[in-house]
C-alpha cells in the first residue's frame, strides 16, 4: 500500500500486512493511506521505474514509532521522579543540617562564659601561721553568664606550677557577661612553710567545673613576690 507522511508530504510503499500507524516519517510526521494499488516488489510501478517521479521509499526508509508508554507507566514514571526529587532534598537537608551542627562544635565554645582572674596583689611580708590578705578580681570576660566554681589560691618560688604550697580555696558564684567581682581573699600562711620569697598564684575554675570559651586563660601569678618571715 502506498502511505504518505501529513507532514511533508513524502510517500512511502508499505506491504499489505503492514499498519501506518506503526510507523513514522524521517521527518517525524504521521503517515496516512493513499489511493493507489497494493505495493508489490515485483511491479516496476511499484519500483518507480514507469514514472521518474515515482516515490521508492518502503517500509525500510521508515522509523519505526516508539512504543506509547500507558497511564500505569506515566504514574510510575511521575512517582518516581517526584520520589528522586523528594530524595534529593532530603539528602541537601541532612547535609545542611549535618553542616550546621560541625560549625556549631566547632565554634559554639566562644558563646560561652570565660573566666580570668584580671588582678591579684601580693603583700611585701606574711608572717608563718598569721592572717594574710590577698586582694584580687575576677571576671567573667565571654558572652554567656557562668555557674560558680572554685578559686585556688598558692605559693611559688618562680612564676610556674612548679613546687607549689597550697594556700587556700574559696568558692565564687556566677558572673554574668562583662561582671567581676574583686575582694580581699585572707588565708593563713602555713605554719610549716620555708622562709623565703614567693609569688602568689591564682587559679579560677581550679576544678574545671564550667566549660568556657578558653580554657587557657584561668590562672595569674602575682607580679611582685612575697616574703615569708
Amino acid at each position: 500500500m502506498k502511505v504518505q507522511c501529513s507532514k511533508c508530504g513524502e510517500e512511502y510503499h508499505l506491504r499489505p500486512d503492514e499498519n501506518p500507524s506503526d510507523f513514522q516519517c524521517k521527518c517525524g510526521g504521521e503517515l496516512i493511506k493513499t489511493n493507489g494499488p497494493p505495493y508489490n516488489p515485483e511491479s516496476p510501478e511499484d519500483e518507480g521505474e514507469t514514472d521518474p517521479e515515482a516515490s521508492n521509499n518502503t517500509y525500510d526508509d521508515l522509523e519505526k514509532k516508539p512504543p506509547v508508554a500507558s497511564n500505569d507507566d506515566r504514574e510510575k514514571k511521575k512517582s518516581k521522579s517526584i520520589f528522586d526529587d523528594w530524595k534529593k532534598q532530603y539528602m541537601i537537608v541532612i547535609a545542611v543540617v549535618f553542616l550546621v551542627f560541625i560549625i556549631i562544635a566547632v565554634d559554639s565554645a566562644f558563646f560561652f562564659g570565660d573566666l580570668v582572674v584580671t588582678n591579684v596583689t601580693a603583700p611585701s611580708t606574711a608572717l608563718k601561721g598569721q592572717e594574710i590578705i590577698i586582694p584580687n578580681t575576677i571576671k567573667n570576660d565571654g558572652i554567656l553568664p557562668t555557674g560558680d566554681c572554685n578559686v585556688t589560691f598558692q605559693f611559688t618560688p618562680e612564676q610556674n606550677s612548679k613546687n607549689i604550697i597550697f594556700l587556700g580555696k574559696l568558692r565564687i558564684s556566677d558572673l554574668a557577661s562583662g561582671a567581676s567581682v574583686t575582694q580581699d581573699t585572707k588565708f593563713t600562711v602555713p605554719q610549716n612553710i620555708t622562709p623565703g620569697r614567693y609569688y602568689i598564684r591564682v587559679v579560677v575554675d581550679s576544678n574545671k567545673e564550667i566549660y568556657e570559651a578558653n580554657e587557657n586563660n584561668n590562672e595569674i601569678y602575682s607580679s611582685t613576690q612575697v616574703n615569708i618571715i
